[in-house]
């Protein structure tokens, strides 16, 4: 205890008192550390979530704002619940279904405590995907505009006797463009495969098989009568006639020219279209030919004479026997009178 005089009274005063009092306000600064957090929504603009039971986007995406109402005074605030992402959207036409509680599920994943939002989902929202139609007519016509176009000369004959398509298509809505592509798949005999793929905004979206009754008269080069094994061909022994060439596999040859001069790889019959692997340039050195063999390298030439050890066509390396040295080399054919070796 401490004792004090005041005037002539003693007074005595707890030394502990104090001491109390410290403890209180520290007390104090504890509790208000441990007291109950005000909630979000009491201390910032209030927040409004509505959304019919319908709603339509044209986004492949849908995000928040697309499908709910939000109404709150606070421009950050309503650009965050805007983009939160829900989820991928239908395919075209169709219709997705979110539920009240995975947008709330969304809500909390994103950071956001949707306690004491004023909420007016319904338990379910459909959100469909808004579609365009594209008819089996107009994909029609786009094939036929393809093949028209893409004639492969002025003289081809583009007949199209039949479009297949199996039906109308649905794509998202946006800037859409087409290309017609050639297909892998199985089709009947004389029909030609092929397929329109659809792009919305650039992006893929569809790709529609179909099959095409064509015919591509082209003037090609035909036999007039049977034609011997290694006969060299002449103007009389061919002709130009119109054949559809759709489907084949092999090059038609279209010029007289091209075949005149050539020999006959095997027999061919009479009226049958000849393409490049039916036709060759006969040897034009033979074996004991003598020859001119040439070797050049810049301004230097130099040449002797040699010997055809092997039958060769124009650009064919041939077997050359040098007839000053003795050896055998090696020369590309020029013509029937000159070979010509590397230097």
């Amino acid at each position: 205890r401490q004792v004090s005089v005041v005037g002539s009274k003693m007074e005595t005063k707890p030394r502990f008192r104090t001491s109390i009092g410290r403890l209180k306000d520290g007390l104090a600064v504890v509790l208000g550390m441990y007291a109950p957090s005000v909630s979000a929504a009491s201390v910032s603009p209030p927040v409004s979530l509505q959304a019919a039971e319908q709603v339509e986007t044209n986004s492949a995406e849908i995000l928040l704002g697309q499908i709910v109402t939000i109404e709150t005074a606070s421009e950050a605030m309503q650009s965050r619940l805007a983009a939160i992402r829900i989820g991928r959207a239908a395919a075209a036409g169709q219709a997705r279904n979110i539920s009240r509680d995975y947008i709330l599920l969304r809500l909390r994943q994103s950071g956001i405590d949707p306690q004491g939002f004023d909420l007016r989902l319904p338990a379910k929202i459909a959100v469909r995907r808004s579609a365009i139609r594209i008819t089996r007519e107009e994909m029609e016509m786009m094939v036929r505009d393809h093949f028209l176009a893409a004639s492969p000369s002025d003289e081809a004959q583009v007949n199209i006797k039949a479009v297949r398509i199996k039906d109308d298509i649905l794509l998202p809505r946006g800037s859409i463009s087409h290309e017609i592509v050639r297909s892998h798949q199985s089709a009947p005999s004389r029909m030609l495969p092929v397929a329109i793929v659809f792009k919305v905004d650039g992006r893929r979206e569809r790709k529609v098989p179909v099959l095409v009754n064509l015919e591509v008269l082209q003037p090609v080069v035909v036999t007039r009568r049977p034609i011997p094994r290694l006969k060299i061909i002449t103007p009389e022994d061919v002709t130009l006639r119109q054949v559809n060439v759709v489907g084949r596999g092999e090059r038609l040859i279209r010029s007289v020219e091209e075949v005149v001069g050539k020999r006959a790889r095997r027999a061919i019959s009479m009226h049958a279209e000849l393409h490049p692997g039916l036709v060759e340039w006969p040897p034009v050195v033979s074996k004991g030919d003598r020859v001119t063999i040439v070797a050049e390298s810049g301004h230097l030439r130099i040449t002797t004479m040699g010997e055809i050890k092997t039958t060769g066509k124009v650009g064919q390396q041939v077997r050359v026997l040098n007839l000053d040295s003795q050896k055998i080399v090696m020369a590309q054919v020029v013509d029937s009178h000159t070979v010509r070796v590397s230097f």
